[in-house]
């Protein structure tokens, strides 16, 4: 076991020296850069807030007639039928075009009107007219 050292046993040490410190600067860019985050991450946040709740059912009519918005992507298309999916943000519905109508393009924005059709499955419509 050691004992302790008395005051006697202490080496003196020399008084450290203080020398004066500069205070640290932030960098010139470092504004700008947090300015500049802080705008995307707020128009991301729009941007994907939106996109979560829009809906291709922009309206219904009384008559149970809606009109869809969106963009058109191919379920099954033929050269005499076609069905497929409009989306706007996260959400879609099954359209079936009536016969003879050409089929949009995959990405195509249309916009249609369509009746529901619950004995195709949720969220979906048979359109009145060729888009």
């Amino acid at each position: 076991m050691e004992n302790p050292r008395n005051a006697s046993e202490q080496v003196a040490s020399s008084p450290a020296v203080a020398e004066p410190v500069a205070p640290r600067r932030r960098p010139v860019w470092g504004v700008p850069v947090v300015v500049i985050a802080v705008v995307v991450i707020v128009v991301l946040f729009v941007v994907g807030f939106t996109g979560l709740f829009a809906n291709p059912v922009k309206s219904v009519s009384p008559d149970g007639t809606a009109t869809l918005s969106g963009s058109f992507e191919p379920y099954e298309c033929t050269s005499t039928s076609c069905d497929g999916y409009i989306s706007a943000g996260a959400r879609s519905v099954f359209v079936v075009f009536p016969r003879g109508c050409a089929p949009p393009t995959r990405g195509a924005t249309i916009t249609i009107t369509g009746k529901a059709a619950p004995e195709l499955g949720n969220a979906s419509y048979r359109a009145t007219a060729c888009p």
